[in-house]
C-alpha cells in the first residue's frame, strides 16, 4: 500500500550578537632624580681637598594600569519556526502489523487514495474483497472501498462504499461482493474479469469537524475466490 504525508516548516532569523567591550585604559609615569653639591673653604694654608658629590636620589614608581572593559552581550535568538502538522503516531498509539492511513482532513470534498496493484490484470468473478479496519482518530468524514480496472479499460471503479469514521471505533470488516458491485446499474462499463486494483479511501465528505489528522488502521485485506479459480 502507497501513503504519505506534508509538513509545513519554517525557520526563524538569528537574533544579533552583542558589540565587545571597550579596552582597558593606560597610564605614564616620570621620574625624577636629585643631586647635591658640597663647597669649599679657603685659608691662607694650603687648598683643602674637595668635598664628595651627592648622591642621587630615587626614582618616581611607575602609575597602575587601567582594568579593561566589560564583553557585551550576546543578541537574544527570538526567530521561531512555523509549526507544521504532525502525522505521526502518537505514544499512546499500538497496531503491531497494521498499515496506518494518516489523512489532514482540513475541508469538504477532500482525501487521499491508498490502493494496491496487481502485477497484472486479474478475474474477481465471483470474489469477495474484505477489508480489517479501525479509526484510531476520526470524527468527520468516512472511508469508501473500491476495485478498480486497468489503465486499458479506463481504470473503471466499483462500488466506492462509504462508511462513517464514526461507525469504525471498533475493528470491523468491510466487504465488497465483486459480482454485486458490477451488476449495478451504471457500473456496465466495469469489468471484473480485468481487474488492476483494490483501494481504499479516506474521505472528507461534504461536514466537519475533522480530525487533523484523520488515523484509520488497515489490518488486512482479504481477497476470497470461488473454489477452482
Amino acid at each position: 500500500m502507497l501513503f504519505g504525508a506534508f509538513v509545513i516548516t519554517g525557520c526563524g532569523d538569528d537574533g544579533d550578537g552583542g558589540n565587545g567591550g571597550a579596552g582597558g585604559g593606560t597610564s605614564s609615569s616620570t621620574t625624577t632624580s636629585g643631586s647635591s653639591t658640597s663647597a669649599s673653604s679657603t685659608t691662607t694654608g694650603s687648598g683643602g681637598e674637595g668635598g664628595e658629590g651627592g648622591q642621587g636620589g630615587e626614582g618616581g614608581q611607575g602609575g597602575e594600569g587601567g582594568q579593561g572593559g566589560e564583553g557585551g552581550q550576546g543578541g537574544t535568538n527570538e526567530g521561531g519556526g512555523g509549526a507544521a502538522p504532525d502525522i505521526g503516531p502518537g505514544p499512546e498509539e499500538s497496531c503491531s502489523g497494521c498499515a496506518r492511513l494518516a489523512v489532514p482532513l482540513t475541508e469538504a470534498s477532500t482525501g487521499t487514495l491508498f490502493q494496491f496493484d496487481f502485477p497484472g490484470l486479474i478475474d474477481l468473478t465471483g470474489a469477495t474483497v474484505t477489508y480489517r479496519v479501525k479509526v484510531h482518530a476520526g470524527t468527520g468524514g468516512g472511508v469508501q472501498t473500491y476495485v478498480q480496472n486497468g489503465g486499458a479499460q479506463g481504470w473503471v471503479g466499483v462500488p466506492w462504499g462509504w462508511t462513517d469514521l464514526s461507525a469504525l471505533g471498533d475493528w470491523t470488516e468491510l466487504t465488497i461482493d465483486v459480482d454485486a458491485a458490477a451488476a449495478v446499474e451504471g457500473a456496465e462499463a466495469f469489468d471484473k474479469t480485468q481487474v488492476q486494483r483494490i483501494g481504499i479511501k479516506v474521505d472528507a465528505g461534504t461536514t466537519g469537524p475533522w480530525a487533523n489528522p484523520t488515523v484509520v488502521y488497515v489490518d488486512s485485506i482479504t481477497v476470497t475466490r470461488p473454489v477452482g479459480t
